[in-house]
């Protein structure tokens, strides 16, 4: 390595090491945020889950009783129709982009 060689290095080594301790520290960063961002929605999801087998088990304990309770009947058949337009709405949301 020339002089010439080496005085080029000192001068820009240090603006190239600072650029990539810049972009490291970005990319860090970006990944935490996406990190923290699923971790978020993977909660979500899973409050999600359990508000919904709690809601399967009462329709189950409704529908056990509908036949014998028309108050019970008919509110175990206003749910079912909630809970269809519901997943009629759900999976017309997940097809488009």
């Amino acid at each position: 390595m020339t002089e010439k060689n080496f005085q080029a290095a000192v001068q820009y080594g240090s603006i190239v090491l600072g650029i990539s301790v810049i972009f490291n520290i970005y990319v860090v960063m970006h990944y935490v945020e996406v990190y923290r961002d699923a971790t978020r929605a993977d909660a979500k999801v899973q409050q999600m889950v359990v508000r919904e087998q709690a809601v399967q088990g009462l329709l189950q304990e409704f529908a056990a009783r509908a036949n014998t309770d028309p108050q019970i009947a008919e509110i175990f058949k206003q749910a079912q129709a909630t809970n269809s337009a519901a997943a009629a709405a759900a999976a017309g949301n997940s097809v488009q982009p």
